[in-house]
């Protein structure tokens, strides 16, 4: 199993840092810092932010919470979209 992250803070955190080592399955690649173009799932928040949630205006975070991961449990279901994202990533993937 390979994770793909980029340089973000939590991903860098003691308890990940913990479960990785508790869980030598996972290999983790890290995207080059800045290189937003490279990760599939920047083409997500895109799909998110500008479709499904584009006129959506949440009273708290709770909603913006369960909106977001509604929308992600969508996207799950839609492989064909789900690679358009990889497809659309400067990455050399073959789907």
């Amino acid at each position: 199993r390979i994770l793909l992250w980029d340089h973000g803070q939590p991903h860098k955190h003691r308890q990940v840092s913990r479960y990785l080592a508790a869980h030598p399955r996972w290999h983790v690649e890290w995207f080059p810092p800045y290189a937003p173009e490279l990760n599939p799932v920047e083409q997500v928040w895109t799909y998110l932010k500008y479709g499904r949630l584009a006129n959506f205006a949440p009273n708290n975070v709770d909603e913006i919470d369960r909106e977001v991961r509604q929308g992600a449990r969508r996207i799950t279901r839609r492989p064909e979209l789900l690679k358009s994202f990889f497809r659309h990533s400067a990455l050399p993937f073959r789907i």
